[in-house]
């Protein structure tokens, strides 16, 4: 883009290149940032009484330092309080109130504030340079610092903040979701104010949480659900050692950075936005109707009571009752034919309200925001609520000291009445059958003696289950530069959540029990302090050199207490003090402290030779005596192949550079006590009285030790056209060692096994993201983001002799999961079938010729032999499956015409699977009160017995599906689906008001806009959601027994539509 450059800055540039023996040719590009330098420093100094002093209005051009215009920016008469802002072609037109000449500032949130007089700024093209500690795409905040994105040696993905403003987004995971390659993040639940999963190049441990550190304004947590998204400048994960290693002992699963807003100076703006929509159930499942259900019912009980070797001309009171069925079945049409996911769901609105403030002035700036939003679940009587503020503050005393201080809360709110799992309201949704009516009791009886139904509509309107949650964070900081070249930094944090949840199971929706209290309050405090030295001297041009060193403290404290009792007299007092049988109260104290040093060196060396090395020393009071203290060192180079002098006339190519990596990260996230023999309470018998005992509860073991992550990382960062194609390419290894397991010991010691450092754990992989900037103009931009990642998980080794770790499910006591040295965390291990027992599995009398499980008959799964004995039993599993995918994948794409923009967000997943456990509930017929899956309408029908059974509808199998008279064994294969998806997670229509409209209304910006999220998912999963994962077990169950669905809470589909203004 052209920019119109005075005369005699044009004549002096180029007469000082000539001397120094160059030519104006080879050096454009400098000439080009020398030029702009002039606009912005040189003509300043000018005497302005060289200006037109007559000029009164002044018009100009606002772009960034790559000729993008810049909507927004703040245009002000220093001194004054006249202003305007530029549209959004970077345009603008401002007047003077007085001949005298005047002074202009520049100022948007992101960037440096400029000054310059208006007669200067008449008719020119205004660049802005990026703020050096916002800059997204030119600067990338890392661990305790930041640096310029070319120069990164690491594996660093960056988000701007606007992928969280622009849009109704809900939560922070919303806008990470496919847009970075290696990162998985699972929407496991579509409960209302559910965090998402969120993982980092793959599972790192079999027993320790796997979930990355978060790093907020510098403070260390383990989550970021609190973070009102419109407060975000800017996010950066941190994936490979040599970036993560830094962070130490935390380090090992990643680490995602979120930096937020702070205020700008210049004139105080206020930005205002706020949405309105609704939502939906993405899909409803198939399930049978009334006159499905009743067939389905007729065949069942004909045919087992033909097994029986009943006779079916017998009329129905004739038979046994375990055989009968109301004679209301042979006439469904005079049945209620209710869908009960229809009753259950519903489509639910929301809302959201945010408001900032931001400004300052040469002495400091500050940033006010508020924001308010509540969603109704698409589940009825479900919802959650949020409230935010904060108040970001920064000050400058003199030329040496800058103090700021952030303070941030924030209340949640959330309904939640059992929703997810195995007997959860979203559960019974699937199971109640049709011809159930809703305004019957609201304990619904089955068709069988023992079998009873809760009717979930009453459940969710009876069932009190509220969670309140509040947390406020304080952090403030120091900073003090002795010399230009040296920057001293304390930084404080306190960050204290309290959270509170009642539950209340009225004795009406709670079939055969008495009614049910629960209530817990937890209180978590965390302090730390650390102090970091900056030094960046000044070593010549061809040298960049800078070095960290610092120190850091932490004290966390949790607080627990825990209450439940029954047997209310009735109903309608809830509260715990009114439960008649003795409360059972439990309190849990829990405290743990880390210190740590740490220090960093990069080095640069002619722009074109990166180099940089760090270490961490920390310990923790987590561990034993003998291995407190745990060293974290990483390494890594890079080599701007571009800046060499044999490429410098390739003017098509922007930036090609190499780097790789080396380093270790630690995992400490286990609990506050395992390396200590811990004492339990166990009551005894003496002299006839009970007497209260303490005895040890598990072996100590002084050698306890953190989980290690060795990582290596290659990587390329290719920029094309003037950056306008940006690939960056990464492929690495992590081994992950020293695992903690339960190794088996003497059992002379009273125990069966002792936690323990061993096993290791593989993860390798590849990844791709590729920005594209296919068309920019002032009049129509089009952008394209798409990112791969495709990582291979595997066990490669476990404690001595042992090679697999079996493990139960929690819903039910069958095996079902295993991991085993040459597989992944968390197979699934169970029977593998082979289709279904046909005629010829059997002899004229009906005796097996193939093994089976005792009852099977023909028509149900047949059990392959693994072991080849002859006999069908928990020896025959294997693994017939895993959860973690082949390759995840997104694409984005931006487009914008004049005032218009259109945005779309795809997120996939290639492979996995899923055990929808679920499914096998409504599919088996053994539970003849619970509704079933249509498609088991056509399951086998054993010849023997079919016999002259009417059905009344079509039911000839489809050729798959197992007969449902027999035996189906629980966990086999054929409850493992795959879970390959491809969701269109937001497509978004925008429009930005034209500044002709806004000077009328003297408002600076107006954007409206459309939105709707999660639109379609398309896959051959047969459940509401294949990314569910809802075993019950919680905790790192998610690592060892992942992609379990007993039915969960749907994914919803989300329409809104927003608006958001700038003053």
């Amino acid at each position: 883009m052209k920019k119109r450059v005075c005369p005699q800055v044009l004549w002096g540039v180029s007469c000082c290149m000539l001397f120094l023996g160059g030519d104006l040719e080879s050096h454009a590009a400098s000439l080009l940032i020398f030029s702009q330098q002039t606009i912005q420093q040189d003509t300043i100094k000018r005497d302005t009484a060289l200006s037109d002093t007559t000029q009164r209005v002044v018009k100009g051009k606002v772009t960034d330092d790559k000729g993008t215009p810049l909507a927004g920016v703040t245009i002000n008469i220093k001194g004054s309080e006249i202003g305007t802002q530029s549209d959004e072609q970077g345009g603008f037109e401002i007047r003077s109130p007085t001949d005298s000449a005047t002074m202009l500032l520049f100022s948007m949130l992101g960037f440096e504030p400029f000054e310059m007089p208006m007669s200067v700024a008449n008719g020119q093209t205004i660049i802005l340079i990026p703020s050096e500690a916002e800059t997204l795409e030119e600067v990338v905040v890392i661990g305790y610092g930041t640096v310029r994105r070319e120069n990164l040696t690491g594996a660093v993905s960056s988000l701007e903040g606007s992928a969280f403003q622009n849009n109704a987004i809900t939560n922070t995971e919303d806008g990470i979701a496919g847009k970075i390659a290696g990162v998985r993040v699972s929407q496991s639940t579509g409960g209302p104010g559910k965090a998402a999963n969120i993982k980092i190049r793959g599972i790192n441990s079999i027993t320790a949480s796997s979930n990355p550190l978060y790093v907020i304004d510098g403070i260390q947590q383990d989550h970021m659900r609190n973070v009102n998204p419109r407060d975000i400048a800017s996010m950066e994960v941190l994936k490979d050692a040599a970036s993560a290693a830094i962070y130490g002992a935390r380090g090992g699963n990643g680490v995602i950075v979120i930096t937020t807003k702070e205020g700008a100076e210049g004139k105080t703006k206020v930005d205002a936005s706020a949405y309105t929509g609704y939502q939906e159930v993405d899909r409803f499942l198939p399930m049978m109707n009334t006159q499905e259900y009743t067939a389905y019912i007729r065949y069942l009980r004909d045919s087992r009571f033909q097994q029986a070797g009943g006779d079916l001309t017998l009329p129905l009171t004739g038979r046994p009752a375990e055989f009968q069925y109301p004679e209301s079945y042979l006439n469904p049409a005079s049945l209620p034919d209710n869908n009960w996911q229809d009753i259950v769901y519903h489509n639910a609105p929301m809302q959201n309200y945010a408001l900032t403030v931001s400004g300052g002035g040469e002495v400091g700036t500050f940033l006010l925001s508020g924001s308010y939003l509540r969603q109704d679940g698409v589940m009825q009587h479900t919802g959650f609520e949020r409230y935010n503020l904060r108040a970001n503050t920064s000050f400058d005393i003199g030329n040496k000291w800058r103090l700021g201080a952030n303070v941030a809360t924030s209340f949640n709110i959330m309904n939640d009445p059992n929703t997810d799992g195995k007997e959860s309201n979203a559960h019974y949704a699937l199971a109640m059958p049709p011809v159930v009516g809703i305004d019957e009791n609201t304990v619904a009886t089955g068709f069988s003696p023992a079998q009873t139904y809760v009717n979930p509509l009453a459940r969710l309107r009876e069932m009190a289950a509220r969670s309140r949650a509040n947390e406020i964070q304080l952090n403030s900081f120091a900073e003090y530069k002795p010399i230009e070249t040296l920057t001293l930094r304390t930084q404080l944090g306190y960050i204290f959540a309290h959270a509170a949840y009642n539950e209340f199971v009225p004795a009406n929706v709670n079939p055969g029990a008495q009614a049910i209290g629960y209530a817990s309050s937890t209180d978590n405090g965390t302090f730390s302090i650390q102090n970091t030295a900056t030094y960046r001297p000044y070593l010549g041009d061809d040298h960049i050199l800078e070095i960290l060193g610092g120190q850091q403290y932490e004290f966390i404290r949790q607080d627990i207490l825990a209450a439940s009792g029954d047997g209310y007299p009735n109903d309608l007092l809830p509260t715990l003090n009114n439960a008649n049988n003795p409360l059972l109260a439990s309190t849990t104290i829990g405290e743990s402290a880390t210190a740590s040093f740490f220090g960093r060196v990069q080095y640069q060396w002619l722009d074109r030779y990166l180099i940089s090395a760090s270490a961490r020393y920390d310990g923790s009071s987590r561990f034993g005596s003998n291995n407190k203290w745990g060293l974290f060192p990483a390494v890594s180079a890079g080599w701007k192949i571009n800046s060499e002098p044999f490429l410098n006339e390739v003017e098509w190519l922007s930036l090609l550079k190499i780097r790789g990596s080396v380093g270790k990260a630690g995992n400490d996230r286990i609990g506050n006590y395992e390396h200590i023999s811990l004492l339990g309470r166990q009551d005894y018998n003496l002299n006839g009285k009970r007497v209260i005992g303490l005895v040890p509860s598990n072996i100590a073991n002084e050698n306890l030790s953190w989980e290690t992550t060795l990582s290596r990382d290659i990587g390329l960062d290719f920029w094309l056209l003037d950056n306008r194609i940006q690939l960056t390419a990464d492929a690495y290894f992590n081994k992950t060692s020293n695992l903690l397991l339960n190794v088996p010991t003497s059992r002379v010691s009273g125990f069966s096994t002792i936690r323990s450092n061993i096993g290791e754990v593989t993860n390798r992989g590849f990844e791709l993201q590729l920005t594209t900037e296919n068309i920019k103009n002032e009049a129509f931009t089009w952008t394209t983001s798409l990112n791969f990642s495709k990582n291979n998980n595997r066990v490669r080794s476990l404690a001595p002799g042992i090679n697999e770790i079996i493990q139960l499910s929690t819903l039910n006591d069958f095996n079902a999961y295993a991991t085993i040295v040459g597989q992944p965390i968390g197979s699934f291990f169970m029977y593998q079938t082979d289709g279904v027992l046909l005629p010829e599995h059997f002899d004229a009398e009906g005796n097996a010729l193939v093994p089976v499980v005792n009852g099977q008959l023909e028509g149900n799964i047949r059990i392959v032999d693994r072991n080849g004995d002859g006999v069908i039993n928990e020896q025959d599993h294997t693994i017939v499956g895993n959860a973690q995918p082949d390759f995840l994948w997104g694409l984005s794409s931006r487009l914008g015409y004049k005032g218009f923009d259109f945005s779309f967000d795809i997120q996939g997943q290639q492979g996995g699977d899923l055990f929808y456990l679920g499914r096998r509930g409504f599919n088996n017929g053994l539970g003849e009160g619970t509704n079933q899956y249509r498609d088991w309408l056509h399951a086998y029908k054993p010849q023997r017995f079919q016999g002259n059974i009417p059905i009344g509808i079509d039911m000839s199998w489809d050729g798959e599906t197992p007969s449902v008279v027999g035996v189906n064994p629980v966990y086999n294969d054929t409850w493992i689906y795959d879970a390959t998806f491809v969701r269109i997670r937001n497509v978004t229509l925008g429009y930005n008001f034209a500044n002709s409209v806004l000077k009328k209304w003297n408002v600076g910006a107006i954007r409206l806009y459309i939105m709707a999220d999660n639109l379609h998912t398309f896959t051959r999963y047969p459940g509401s959601n294949p990314e569910a994962n809802n075993t019950g077990g919680g905790g790192t169950s998610e690592n060892t027994q992942p992609g379990t669905d007993y039915g969960g809470y749907p994914i919803s589909k989300r329409f809104t539509m927003g608006v958001n203004v700038s003053f």
